[in-house]
């Protein structure tokens, strides 16, 4: 399943009219359907303070039919919002991997979202895929915290590999959460929850979280 992600930050003092006009459009033109769309703003991380427009999940077959209204919704786009932007960041095409994904349906009412953006050392995708798999059945028995997997498909030298994203409600339930350790271990085994972080430590080059939160 195919999903598009667009970084945008706004003029300074011009937030809220983004928003509003961002808004307006997605509305408009992204309500519902393969283009469905959702505003995020990056709270804490590299980006704060920006936006980013997440849409999808879709078939990757709808990216190879333009929308009807195309037109139309480029010039709303460059009349309505593009006078409150200051700049674009990367926009990514992303792989949201179903097999390694778990409790998508809890990301429509959460309050936080933490999203970490991995860049794997070479040759580590296949032993990550197994760690991943993993921890969603944890996550699964669980069913509190959505874990979601997306694998960029569009490879940018220093850029992310893949994108991990968890649920969370309040900032007092984040920093007091230690993961699902109890959950892992009584799933796996005594220790293997220390063998999981080591083989991540092992595996991943680098990563970079932020903390978004919902606008629509």
């Amino acid at each position: 399943m195919a999903v598009r992600t667009r970084y945008i930050l706004p003029k300074r003092g011009m937030e809220d009219k983004f928003v509003t006009a961002a808004l307006a459009h997605l509305k408009k033109f992204h309500a519902d359907g393969p283009t469905f769309s959702r505003l995020r703003r990056i709270e804490f991380g590299d980006k704060a303070g920006w936006y980013i427009v997440v849409m999808g999940p879709t078939a990757y077959t709808t990216l190879d039919h333009a929308m009807p209204q195309k037109a139309e919704h480029d010039a709303d786009w460059s009349t309505n919002v593009e006078p409150f932007v200051d700049q674009y960041g990367p926009t990514d095409l992303w792989n949201f991997d179903l097999d390694l994904s778990s409790g998508i349906d809890l990301t429509k009412s959460a309050k936080h979202f933490e999203v970490w953006n991995v860049e794997l050392k070479p040759g580590q995708f296949s032993r990550f895929k197994d760690m991943a798999g993993k921890l969603k059945k944890v996550y699964e028995s669980l069913g509190n915290t959505a874990f979601l997997v997306l694998e960029n498909d569009l490879h940018r030298g220093g850029g992310p590999d893949l994108t991990l994203l968890w649920t969370f409600d309040t900032y007092d339930g984040w920093q007091k959460d230690p993961g699902p350790k109890a959950a892992y271990e009584k799933m796996y085994g005594a220790g293997t929850w220390e063998k999981m972080l080591a083989d991540w430590n092992d595996m991943v080059k680098d990563y970079s979280a932020e903390i978004r939160v919902p606008v629509q």
